[in-house]
């Protein structure tokens, strides 16, 4: 039994019933994206270490029965992987196309051959055209990343390789991209709203999906769950987002976490362990 003051959960902007809606579920989804929600930005990219006292509070939430937990990122599964420490919830990376599960098992998702000769292609441009050193290759894009630049450069070169880059990609099943300090161009047919859409079918009907982002990638997951979750997304309020509550930063992603952490246990609460593996 909890003992002691009850703790005031943390405002949800736009979300004024939030905590109160959330009780009443009895099985739960949380999915975060990682860089700017969970992690600070960093121009060194991996340097991106969680928030202080992230990492803990990800440990109590996943010990909850009650919710499946995940971190769905644009960046490499890899890459989230090494950041993210010890976290053994589900980990979703390169915008859905690659998936660890709770059990260690790796799924991935491979670009056909037309979208991965395309990628060849936007690499050799990007090379061609001097941005070869601050290209990242994934498993299914090429991103330019300019985090670091003074804004009016980085703003240019992301015009220029978002150019070339749109002149090859509708003929190879490509898209291009921006994000927070850069663009890419990835292959299309699956995103980070077509893995929280997968995350979600696989919980009980009348579980409660919730998705914490930044960016614009960001916005495939809030359009999809708009009519059947909660869209939170980090940043300015007044920000154009399918999205439909805000929280302003990362401290306060911080304190939403610890009030999920703090949830009253629900009076029946049913396992959902079962979709961490699945």
């Amino acid at each position: 039994m909890r003992t002691g003051r009850k703790k005031k959960k943390p405002k949800v902007i736009g979300l004024p019933d939030f905590w109160d809606v959330l009780s009443c579920h009895e099985t739960k989804l949380l999915a975060l994206d990682y860089d700017g929600t969970l992690a600070p930005f960093c121009v060194q990219r991996m340097q991106a270490y969680p928030y202080p006292g992230v990492p803990r509070i990800l440990e109590s939430i996943s010990r909850r029965r009650d919710t499946v937990l995940a971190i769905v990122s644009g960046r490499p599964l890899a890459e989230v992987l090494i950041l993210a420490g010890s976290f053994d919830g589900i980990v979703i990376g390169s915008h859905g196309m690659e998936k660890r599960l709770s059990s260690g098992d790796i799924v991935v998702k491979a670009a056909d051959q037309e979208q991965r000769q395309g990628l060849c292609c936007a690499q050799s441009i990007a090379e061609e055209i001097g941005l070869g050193d601050r290209i990242e290759l994934k498993p299914a894009s090429v991103a330019l990343h300019t985090r670091g630049l003074d804004p009016e450069e980085a703003s240019r070169l992301e015009d220029r390789a978002a150019r070339v880059w749109r002149a090859i990609s509708d003929g190879h099943g490509l898209e291009v991209r921006r994000f927070n300090g850069g663009v890419e161009v990835r292959a299309t047919g699956w995103n980070k709203g077509d893995a929280l859409e997968e995350l979600r079918r696989g919980m009980p009907v009348g579980s409660a999906c919730v998705y914490i982002g930044d960016d614009d990638t960001d916005e495939d997951a809030f359009l999809k769950i708009r009519r059947r979750g909660y869209g939170i997304r980090v940043g300015d309020a007044d920000r154009p987002t399918a999205a439909r509550g805000f929280l302003p930063g990362i401290p306060a992603v911080r304190e939403f976490l610890e009030a999920w952490a703090d949830l009253a246990v629900p009076a029946r609460e049913e396992s959902v362990s079962w979709i961490r593996d699945g």
